[in-house]
């Protein structure tokens, strides 16, 4: 199963420091960019958080995929909640965000959820159709069905409902694109539910948030997956 780690914005250099000291797994991180340079050259692959629309430019404070691909980064995060939240990000910008990452040769991590009173399949398709939009590579595509209640909060669905959205993940890819995809699961995993989440038949990983910054944790889970 794939690990992914956001590793968001809560590191410090000498926490960055301990923990490349201390962790060496075959997993993909996604630290703060500014610290990406350190994680480079590991038996894990790294990733980027967010990716510009743009390849280059007047663009303040963005990161292209051009940028990163040329550092040797692999994969770029897209459309977390918190970008859609904090940052008003809307489907259309995070379409162009996925086509310049693939025309730049990165993995993408489309991150799609929905908030606890949504109606949770018209959110996830509107999700899934506008920001797929002309795109033809699934192949290096990878969607975290992320729902937004539980990020952060200590709370996961039963292992029932996340197989059940998985799989309507899975029929909207196929119906609409004619293509199949991996689907990871992401909110309030921890080592102590890691035993119950992996049981889910139609799942293809995890991406695992503030957790992922414990690298002794991290370590528990990855050796979980392995049993």
């Amino acid at each position: 199963m794939l690990v992914i780690g956001n590793l968001k914005m809560y590191m410090t250099y000498e926490e960055v420091k301990t923990l490349i000291d201390n962790f060496d797994e075959d997993v993909i991180l996604c630290p703060s960019a500014i610290f990406v340079p350190y994680f480079l050259n590991h038996k894990y692959k790294v990733g980027v958080q967010d990716i510009s629309m743009y390849d280059l430019g007047s663009h303040t404070g963005e990161i292209s995929a051009k940028q990163a691909k040329d550092l040797g980064v692999s994969y770029t995060i897209v459309g977390h909640s918190e970008r859609r939240k904090y940052n008003n990000e809307t489907n259309e910008e995070i379409n162009k965000k996925i086509i310049k990452g693939l025309e730049n040769n990165l993995k993408i991590i489309l991150c799609v959820g929905e908030n606890k009173d949504d109606d949770k399949e018209k959110v996830i398709e509107r999700q899934l159709l506008e920001a797929l939009k002309d795109v033809s590579n699934f192949k290096d595509l990878i969607i975290a069905y992320e729902p937004v209640w539980c990020i952060g909060t200590g709370i996961t669905p039963t292992n029932e409902q996340i197989e059940t959205t998985i799989s309507f993940i899975q029929t909207t890819i196929e119906k609409n694109f004619g293509k199949s995809v991996k689907v990871l699961y992401g909110g309030s995993v921890d080592k102590d539910n890691i035993n119950t989440l992996k049981k889910i038949n139609n799942l293809s990983g995890f991406l695992i948030g503030k957790v992922s910054t414990d690298y002794r944790q991290l370590k528990e889970i990855v050796a979980s997956l392995r049993d």
